[in-house]
């Protein structure tokens, strides 16, 4: 079964700023808590299971936040587009002069704007009151709301899976170590990906997610070693 994740070629570069951004998080959430029992000094077999709760949860978490905001969004556009409806049957002379007022204010002739507002009119009104107003040009459906949320649940596991693998297979006592040089390694990776991929400075890109991210991590191993 084909994971679900946005498509390089068909994703806009925010979608992809996103998802890579929820990669990030599963990574530092997941070496943050496994620093953090490190600093504690916890036991292995129960850092372990911990780690790998933590991994799970957070996932589960973050689809199920994801699909709450989705829907809410679609509940609200859905709002939008009765109200409008609404306003388009019962005033429709001045829904059009709203169209006439917004082309002539971005320099189209009243002439023009008038021509146009009534081939939108006549076309598709709805959808001109639509883009004009709110700037919604495609309402949410459920489908989309549960492909973003399983997007954004796949993309945590994915990042949380790389810190739970190393602090499997890597020796006990080497592991903050090789947890803080793998996350930093592969906050680099990610963080290069999306600054490509989301056309803005890799370096500033990096730079951010390492400060963060490190960051994170030595508060997390620091309030570990208070809790002994």
């Amino acid at each position: 079964m084909r994971l679900p994740i946005p498509r390089w070629r068909d994703s806009d570069p925010g979608e992809i700023r996103s998802w890579i951004t929820e990669v990030n998080d599963g990574i530092v959430a997941v070496a943050g808590m496994a620093l953090g029992l490190a600093g504690a000094e916890v036991a292995p077999r129960t850092a372990y299971a911990v780690i790998t709760l933590n991994a799970i949860v957070g996932a589960l978490t973050v689809f199920g936040a994801k699909l709450g905001e989705r829907l809410a969004d679609r509940e609200a556009e859905q709002d939008l587009v009765a109200k409008e409806e609404a306003r388009l049957r019962m005033t429709p002379d001045e829904e059009k002069a709203e169209i006439v007022d917004w082309l002539e204010a971005r320099g189209v002739g009243t002439s023009t704007a008038h021509q146009v507002a009534d081939d939108l009119a006549a076309g598709d009104a709805l959808g001109a009151q639509l883009v004009i107003e709110y700037g919604l040009r495609e309402t949410t459906t459920v489908h989309q709301a549960w492909r973003d949320a399983l997007q954004a649940g796949a993309a945590f596991l994915i990042g949380a899976v790389l810190p739970l693998v190393g602090s499997l297979v890597t020796p006990w006592e080497w592991r903050v170590g090789w947890l803080a040089t793998g996350t930093a390694i592969c906050l680099t990776i990610t963080s290069f990906i999306l600054s490509r991929r989301g056309h803005s400075n890799p370096w500033a890109t990096v730079l951010r997610s390492l400060v963060l991210g490190l960051g994170t991590l030595a508060v997390s191993y620091f309030a570990g070693g208070l809790l002994q």
